[in-house]
């Protein structure tokens, strides 16, 4: 992304926001991470993070939405994250929980940085869900994400995928996902994990389950197809 582009998101950070303090230490390593920029490479992957002007800023990938700002405190070799503000614009985001709202953040940063101690999510402890990050975790290092939404966006996101990327990018298991989920309203809400190899990020896999963990509906994995 082009710096006239990411000042450009970054100042329309909207001026009604909520705010937390965070007190997050960040090694020197993780922050030349952030300083380069996180992009997505598809529209399975979410959003855009980068650091603007001494601030953290985490956007839809999908619209340039900006949806969290972090204050950055730098002071000889100590980085910290302070204080977090969530937009409140409801035109282009939804949310009204402040707690919420920060443990995705936090969620999001442990999986971009690959940490284990920002935010722990119960719901890796679901049986089901822990023997197929066990099995995985096996075979390489894993990065991992827990999420839900409806039925209707994933099924939205991944089609809109095939349409625009087929070119370059191959999803598996769409019909499958959309059979399994028939049984349930539109707006059901399905528990996710994504799951990527940390040394090849480029291919993916999403595990979709019923809200109480306990049944696997389907599994969606992407694959970027080789360079001619």
């Amino acid at each position: 992304m082009k710096t006239e582009r990411k000042i450009k998101i970054a100042e329309s950070f909207s001026n009604k926001y909520a705010e937390t303090e965070l007190d997050i230490d960040l090694s020197q390593k993780e922050f030349e991470l952030l300083d380069r920029g996180i992009f997505a490479r598809s529209m399975d992957e979410k959003w855009n993070i980068f650091i603007h002007k001494d601030s953290l800023f985490f956007t839809r990938s999908w619209t340039n939405n900006c949806i969290y700002k972090a204050d950055l405190e730098i002071k000889r070799r100590r980085i910290k994250l302070n204080n977090l503000k969530v937009t409140r614009n409801t035109d282009e985001y939804k949310g009204t929980d402040l707690k919420s709202d920060t443990d995705l953040f936090k969620k999001l940063l442990q999986m971009y940085l690959g940490r284990e101690d920002l935010y722990i999510d119960d719901r890796v402890n679901l049986p089901l869900i822990k023997l197929i990050i066990e099995k995985y975790s096996k075979e390489n290092k894993l990065r991992k994400s827990i999420g839900s939404q409806s039925i209707e966006l994933n099924l939205r996101i991944y089609n809109s995928l095939i349409e625009s990327s087929s070119d370059y990018i191959t999803v598996n298991g769409l019909e499958e996902l959309t059979n399994n989920t028939k049984k349930y309203d539109s707006n059901y809400e399905l528990l996710s994990l994504h799951i990527s190899n940390k040394e090849d990020p480029k291919n993916s896999t999403t595990f979709f389950f019923n809200q109480e963990g306990t049944e696997l509906v389907g599994e969606i994995t992407t694959e970027r197809k080789a360079s001619r």
